[in-house]
């Protein structure tokens, strides 16, 4: 379930939404909350994960960049992370995983699943 950030030029507005699936990103549209411009410009953010254990304790973070950078550490994040959830988190959730497990770059992989959808990358 991906969380994408926009920025509206029309009020100067960052918002983060959340989508069920790429898919639905690319089939709806989004709409700015303050002012309803639906003429958003995607931003980039970074990624984050965290999970829930039962003593609570929160996701350690990467030590250095280079972790991030590393797909196989991004793969085994995710796994770990989505460890004892029942939630289906998705054909694009696995889809990912598997592209990160076989060393995939998240660069690379957004790039090809917003083309595949004809979202093109922009940054603001």
């Amino acid at each position: 379930m991906p969380i994408y950030e926009y920025y509206c030029s029309d009020c100067q507005n960052e918002t983060s939404i959340l989508f069920l699936s790429y898919s639905e990103a690319s089939e709806n549209p989004p709409t700015c909350p303050e002012c309803g411009n639906n003429n958003l410009e995607r931003l980039l953010s970074q990624v984050s994960v965290s999970h829930n254990t039962k003593e609570n304790i929160p996701a350690k973070k990467a030590q250095k960049n280079s972790d991030l950078e590393n797909p196989k550490l991004l793969a085994r994040e995710m796994d770990r992370a989505t460890t004892n959830s029942k939630a289906d988190y998705g054909e694009d959730f696995k889809e990912v995983k598997g592209r990160l497990e076989k060393g995939e770059t998240p660069v690379s992989i957004e790039t090809k699943m917003r083309k595949r959808v004809g979202e093109k990358m922009s940054t603001h």
